[in-house]
């Protein structure tokens, strides 16, 4: 018997399907607070819970700590 997210895990839990998408192609979350299909890779967690990077800033007001720059000896062509 293991204990994971305050139940109990006997190998008959199955993930709620509800908060699961395959909108984007590939098996993700779904977002928490304004429903939006999402990769894992997309995803952020917030209190237990996936959301999208805009539901994020917007219920925690960070923000990217780097801005993108000009590199102008990076030639990428």
């Amino acid at each position: 018997m293991v204990r994971m997210n305050s139940g109990l895990l006997y190998g008959q839990i199955m993930p709620d399907a509800s908060k699961l998408s395959t909108a984007t192609g590939q098996l993700g979350p779904v977002c928490a607070i304004t429903g939006k299909a999402m990769t894992f890779a997309e995803a952020v967690v917030l209190d237990d819970k996936f959301v999208c990077w805009e539901a994020y800033v917007e219920a925690t007001g960070a923000d990217s700590a780097s801005d993108g720059k000009y590199v102008s000896d990076l030639n990428l062509e």
